[in-house]
């Protein structure tokens, strides 16, 4: 059941930034291991999530991704190179103490990690497989995903340049998550946006990984 959800309230409405036609949208999670996190609001946009000890822990935005385009912007802090972002399917309910490679979690989620994450290649998980082509960002890097229910796609990019392995094949709602395993760990979430149109484009070498 998703019953830990913990929402921070805003310190201003949701709002339209008319320069560039996009709505920002309050960050809610789903906290499925209370006693291992930390939420915390910035800015009354921006929200933390910190990590008291060693656990894997996989929080996931209550944000349900379908009609538009969607996208999440976060960056993480002390990690020493043990996280990832995805997306869920939005039936799958994750259990406490998961590792989105780890069966049978894996069959439901998309992840991309760094250094320590999988083998530390960079590569795009999903159901047991690894596709590799995407950069290994670092700490204090911001990482976007970006889903797009039209097209059905997932796409990443690295302080602000798109990776060329990307998700397509999503006709189902999902939500984004967050995996982080280590204590001091924090990964602060930027924001949360529906866009009017697509920030992605074709790039070079494009690979993409099948839902």
């Amino acid at each position: 059941m998703k019953e830990n959800i913990e929402k921070l309230k805003p310190k201003q409405e949701t709002s339209i930034n008319k320069s560039n036609s996009i709505q920002d949208y309050p960050i809610q999670i789903i906290n499925n291991d209370p006693p291992e996190i930390i939420f915390s609001d910035i800015d009354g946009i921006m929200k933390k999530i910190s990590q008291k000890n060693n656990k894997k822990v996989i929080v996931s935005l209550t944000q349900i991704l379908e009609n538009g385009i969607w996208q999440m912007e976060a960056e993480f802090n002390n990690s020493k190179g043990w996280a990832a972002i995805g997306i869920v399917r939005d039936t799958y309910n994750i259990p406490a103490d998961t590792h989105p490679c780890n069966e049978p979690h894996c069959q439901h989620m998309v992840s991309y990690g760094m250094s320590n994450y999988g083998i530390g290649d960079g590569a795009v998980k999903y159901q047991g497989n690894g596709t590799k082509g995407n950069i290994v960002y670092k700490d204090n890097q911001k990482i976007k995903a970006e889903f797009d229910s039209e097209k059905g796609t997932v796409i990443f990019s690295v302080d602000g340049v798109q990776q060329p392995v990307y998700v397509r094949g999503i006709n189902e709602k999902v939500r984004f998550i967050i995996y982080i395993r280590n204590s001091q760990t924090s990964c602060t979430i930027h924001s949360l946006k529906k866009l009017i149109a697509p920030t992605t484009k074709h790039v070079a070498n494009e690979i993409a990984v099948q839902w």
